[in-house]
């Protein structure tokens, strides 16, 4: 169970990690939102944290 929480942070981590430019926060704000914030903060890196130029 543990597991299904764990892997779409890291993959959030990753992504923010290729791609820094991000909107709203700098990356390590986001970093520590996917990292602390559960699917809420994945979910709030995905809609707002994300740049559209990808």
């Amino acid at each position: 169970m543990p597991l299904i929480a764990i892997v779409p942070a890291v993959l959030c981590m990753i992504d923010i990690s290729r791609h820094p430019d991000t909107r709203q926060f700098p990356p390590q704000a986001w970093l520590a939102i996917c990292a602390f914030g559960n699917i809420f903060g994945l979910l709030a890196y995905l809609t707002f944290g994300r740049s559209e130029d990808r």
